[in-house]
């Protein structure tokens, strides 16, 4: 297709062949890095989490925080489970250190010490008040309870990082 002279195209060709090759190159690694920048931006979203601990006191306490995603975990099992809506679960401790990761339902939990939190779909416990005083749940919404359970190898370190670590060493030590 010709290009009238003194055309807005005809004068964007024209610059364009009046670069050379360096600048040329330099102009398309630009255009690639540049068109490559938001795919290689890590993400923000975060995977919201709460953990069940059992403190040098011998109460469970709360920490809220988020999983991370680069932590691999060694794990021993990995099971399902169901319940119905509106139901609840008195005292109790975890009977392994283990992720559980709610699929549908919300469920309100709380402590003997008067610690509480609502956790949601999509967000994970992780489960380690395994001796102490226990905490409780009840649901709060219309769908069933779904969850898978996640159980660690014992010992193995967990991917919780706590908003505030600080309150985190209140922990005691798996």
């Amino acid at each position: 297709m010709q290009q009238k002279k003194g055309s807005t195209q005809h004068h964007v060709i024209q610059s364009l062949r009046n670069l050379g090759a360096h600048t040329a190159c330099a102009c398309a690694f630009t255009l690639v890095t540049l068109s490559g920048a938001y795919a290689a931006t890590p993400a923000t979203d975060s995977i919201k989490a709460y953990k069940l601990c059992t403190g040098a006191d011998n109460a469970s306490h709360v920490l809220e925080g988020t999983i991370d995603p680069s932590t691999r975990n060694d794990v021993t099992a990995i099971h399902f489970k169901s319940t119905a809506a509106h139901a609840s679960y008195g005292w109790h401790n975890d009977p392994e250190p283990q992720y559980v990761m709610t699929l549908s339902g919300t469920l309100a939990f709380a402590t003997r010490g008067g610690e509480t939190f609502t956790l949601h779909p999509g967000e994970v416990l992780v489960a380690e008040d395994n001796t102490g005083t226990g905490h409780r749940w009840h649901m709060v919404d219309d769908q069933p309870w779904r969850r898978g359970y996640v159980v660690l190898k014992q010992g193995a370190p967990d991917s919780f990082i706590p908003n505030d670590p600080v309150a985190a060493k209140a922990c005691k030590p798996l």
